[in-house]
């Protein structure tokens, strides 16, 4: 079987799969508190399943590359468990890591993003990517990738009730590492962000206004949204989702035609 993990090549390896032209996922995410009733490595763990099962079904397509364990966390340092990176620092790293796949031969490079602070991040590392090499990047959170399973079976309120160790990221979990997850601790469903008709949040869609405040300030257990609404067979239906989507995603970009640069400007 095609080898699918960046990890696990020789460097004559690296660059056969170069000259294949196989798209490099980097899964991104953080470690940071869930609720009292899921690890801190949730955001790690539901990414690292869904790119690095995709690569090993994509027959050679997809090489995931080793995880960025770390993001930018501010707004949940009041809560214990929770690590941060400076943003500048998280872009430029970013950056830093897929400028080194295009330096190797790799033209097209996709973040798959397991934190909703590090979106914003990833898609200005990729645009820098675009705008400074002749590779294609692109970013994109997974649970995106899962919404037709999500439309399908999803039971909490919207919009809150999917947010933070929540239905969706539970029962993701649950499918994935159940051993960890407990449910007696899950606790009533907090939704915090819902502030006015324009401040809200939810993974499946937010407000026209963004503005995430401290997260001590409006949480008592860190949790937005519903846990208790979570099951392992939702989990598995979301994560299959997901990887399908990040499979067929990436056979598009491989066969994308990058046009030409061309200068429309005035040259005296």
């Amino acid at each position: 079987m095609t080898k699918h993990l960046y990890r696990t090549l020789t460097w004559p390896e690296v660059r056969e799969r170069a000259q294949q032209r196989a798209v490099i996922v980097i899964p991104v995410a953080a470690i940071e508190q869930h609720g009292h009733h899921l690890p801190i490595d949730v955001d790690n763990v539901l990414v690292e399943h869904v790119t690095e099962e995709a690569a090993r079904r994509s027959e050679g397509l997809i090489l995931t590359a080793p995880m960025i364990h770390y993001g930018f966390n501010e707004h949940n340092m009041g809560f214990p468990g929770t690590i941060s990176i400076r943003e500048y620092v998280f872009i430029d790293f970013c950056y830093d890591v897929a400028h080194s796949f295009t330096r190797q031969g790799f033209t097209r490079i996709v973040f798959v993003n397991g934190h909703g602070s590090n979106q914003m991040l990833c898609n200005l590392a990729a645009r820098r990517i675009n705008n400074t090499t002749s590779a294609l990047a692109g970013a994109v959170a997974h649970w995106a990738l899962a919404k037709e399973a999500v439309d399908r079976l999803r039971e909490s309120e919207f919009p809150g009730g999917m947010a933070h160790a929540c239905e969706f990221e539970t029962a993701m979990y649950l499918h994935i590492k159940p051993e960890l997850v407990d449910m007696s601790k899950a606790g009533d469903r907090e939704t915090p962000s819902r502030q006015n008709r324009f401040v809200y949040d939810d993974l499946f869609g937010s407000g026209p206004v963004h503005m995430v405040n401290r997260w001590s300030r409006i949480s008592e257990s860190g949790v937005e949204g519903d846990p208790r609404l979570a099951t392992p067979e939702k989990g598995k239906a979301f994560a299959e989702c997901a990887i399908e989507n990040l499979v067929e995603f990436c056979r598009l970009f491989r066969s994308y035609q990058t046009p030409p640069d061309r200068d429309f400007n005035y040259h005296p």
